[in-house]
């Protein structure tokens, strides 16, 4: 017997009527809705617009909804099924066409799929979908008769779905022990699977690994089973998908059959494993040598540069003269070495600071004229650097250096000719070529050439080889400032390199700054602290010539009393990074301007190219000096910090 829902509130005449459909089941408030003790819910809508049942309706899917309205009343478009399931006029519900339409309407919504559900165009889109899978994919209902089947499945029985739909196994073919099982063997059929899946109303899944059914050879499947549920979650079929899996299986068992061959593999890997961690380790230790030894070298070469200077001042005798001239020409040659490798370490641990500015090339074309010429004339090669009015934005500092090591490139790699740079402007940019009549470099090597410490073998190099680094330099820099360089070569038909870069505004541009020379130093009290003697004294003897107060310790605790005993408050710092006893500059700095309450300007000079020593100095604040310094950069430095110093007060 039907049960239908109606609000408390429906006349009862209306009542009276509905009970000729089945059981009145009379609500009070929506709430009750949810209990499922009815199989329909119709609701009198005479009285009220059907424009507000679309958000007002009492919502309730879990059965059926059917709205009483008035034969006139107007239906507007966005009233979906969703809403309601049916519109009744009152005059259809003592009709046997009514009550016929409801069972139907009740029946669809128990079982939304039957053996015969019609043709219609949800069914439709279900079988293409169904039959777009490879896989097997079927339907049943309670009783195990196919409600739906892919069209796989039926080209596998030999059937067609038509003879297939209201069947169950064992008639389209399927054998017994497959769908009923073995008991004597303690083998579950499918049957007994289907029904447990529907009875638990969970889903399942299980590996079929002799499936026979329909099969020439043993296959093996996966099938899985999922309860389908009508609107009120009662369970009416079950929904069941068959994958072949066949090729996974035999693929793991061929990978079983090589765990053996796999476990040789794997312990002759961590053999290779442990090689690679000593290789490792032994290039650590190389590594960490070469950071000491370089620390080491830098020592005494900066020494030596300090005392060369103080003895070209005091050095009268000619001769003398050109061999001392020799002596600093092989330690300037010793000084570039060590700055191309500081160069390549300070930009791999990211402490080098770009600052973008709109200049004039001309003005950096000018410093480097002369001196290229020159070095050009000692090679019997003529130099031409030709002068641009344009002006350019990016680091003067920088892109002067990558200016300066491709001429130094270009020098170097030719023995005979010339070399070029021009200038010449391309829209928004300034390209810039340096041509060489060298001997020119093979494509396959137009790329390696910028890379650390490779060099190419000709006669133009054997008697200036050095580290392989100032391209590798020029890279990296061009990267940082965001320009491109480029190269045109061929053997024997010399080089082109190409820097573009950007124009700038002619109204900001400035010419690079420039220290003072001339900035007073007689009289300024400069504090050294170095653990190495040499060192000490090379830079008194160099500031006292310029009548500067020095005064020179081997730690902060050693300064502190030498100032105290002096009485003396420095007006700057110079102090080594790397002290004894694992202390280091910017500690001794920060003991001395804690001494004097006040933060007194510093100057860290150091022979540590490593990427975290580099970090750590930069981050101190204070102006950064490479050994081996040049004594002219010393003085140039010390008179820079003191000059921003003055300005800043």
């Amino acid at each position: 017997m039907t049960t239908i829902a109606v609000f408390n509130d429906c006349q009862e005449s209306l009542v009276e009527s509905l009970r000729s459909l089945g059981t009145i089941r009379e609500i009070g408030d929506q709430s009750e809705l949810q209990s499922n003790l009815h199989d329909v819910l119709i609701i009198d809508w005479r009285s009220r617009d059907l424009h507000d049942a679309i958000d007002s309706l009492p919502f309730t899917r879990s059965v059926p909804v059917l709205l009483i309205i008035q034969p006139q009343q107007s239906i507007p478009d966005s009233l979906t099924c969703r809403q309601v399931t049916e519109l009744i006029t009152a005059d259809e519900i003592g009709s046997s066409t009514l009550a016929w339409r409801l069972a139907q309407i009740i029946k669809r919504f128990r079982a939304p799929m039957e053996i015969n559900t019609p043709e219609t165009p949800e069914l439709q889109l279900l079988h293409q979908v169904v039959d777009l899978l490879n896989d097997w994919v079927v339907i049943k209902d309670r009783e195990h008769r196919y409600l739906e089947v892919s069209e796989s499945f039926a080209q596998t029985v030999g059937m067609s779905r038509d003879k297939i739909i209201g069947k169950n196994d064992l008639e389209i073919g399927i054998d017994r022990t497959t769908v009923l099982g073995d008991p004597r063997a303690g083998r579950y059929g499918t049957w007994h699977q289907d029904n447990q899946a529907m009875h638990s109303g969970e889903s399942t899944t299980n590996e079929e690994l002799d499936w026979r059914a329909f099969a020439a050879n043993r296959r093996y499947k996966r099938v899985a089973r999922r309860p389908l549920r009508n609107a009120k979650g009662e369970i009416y079929a079950l929904l069941v998908v068959t994958t072949d899996i066949t090729d996974r299986v035999l693929a793991e068992r061929n990978l079983q059959a090589r765990n053996l061959m796999l476990r040789q593999v794997t312990q002759e890997k961590l053999n290779a494993d442990k090689h690679r961690q000593e290789a490792e380790q032994a290039v650590r230790a190389k590594n960490k040598f070469l950071v000491s030894a370089s620390h080491d070298l830098r020592q005494p070469l900066h020494a030596l540069g300090l005392f060369l200077t103080v003895l070209e001042g005091r050095l009268e005798d000619g001769d003398n003269k050109e061999i001392l001239q020799k002596i600093r020409h092989s330690s300037d040659s010793l000084n570039a070495l060590f700055n191309s490798l500081l160069d390549i370490s300070r930009l791999d641990a990211g402490v080098v600071e770009v600052s973008f500015k709109n200049f004039p090339i001309r003005t950096l074309l000018l410093s480097i004229r002369d001196e290229f010429i020159q070095l050009g004339k000692s090679k019997s090669i003529d130099v031409t650097v030709e002068l641009s009015e344009s002006i350019i934005h990016t680091d003067p500092v920088l892109f002067a250096r990558i200016i300066r090591n491709l001429l130094q490139n270009a020098i170097t790699h030719t023995s005979s000719g010339s070399v070029l740079l021009r200038s010449h402007e391309r829209g928004d940019k300034l390209q810039i070529d340096v041509i060489d009549t060298g001997p020119g470099i093979a494509p396959q090597y137009h790329e390696k050439i910028f890379s650390e410490y490779f060099q190419l073998e000709h006669e133009s190099t054997k008697a200036t080889r050095g580290l392989g680094l100032g391209l590798a330099i020029v890279r990296k820099m061009a990267q940082l400032l965001g320009i491109d360089v480029s190269l045109q070569s061929a053997p024997g038909e010399g080089s082109t390199f190409t820097v573009t870069v950007p124009l700038g505004s002619p109204a900001e541009s400035s010419a690079p700054e420039t220290t003072s020379r001339f900035f007073k130093l007689a009289g300024t009290r400069i504090l050294f602290i170095d653990d190495e003697p040499d060192i000490r004294e090379g830079q008194q003897l160099i500031l006292e010539a310029f009548e500067c107060q020095t005064l020179a310790a081997e730690s902060a605790a050693q300064a502190v009393r030498l100032l105290q005993e002096h009485q003396m408050q420095p007006d700057i710092l110079v102090v080594d990074y790397q002290l004894k006893n694992e202390l280091t500059g910017t500690a001794a700095i920060s003991t001395v301007r804690s001494h004097f309450a006040r933060e007194i300007p510093a100057i860290i000079v150091t022979g540590d190219t490593s990427k975290k020593r580099l970090r750590e100095a930069r981050q101190s604040g204070c102006r950064l000096l490479h050994k081996p310094v040049d004594a002219k950069d010393l003085v140039k430095t010390i008179a820079s910090v003191l000059e921003e110093t003055s300005k800043s007060d």
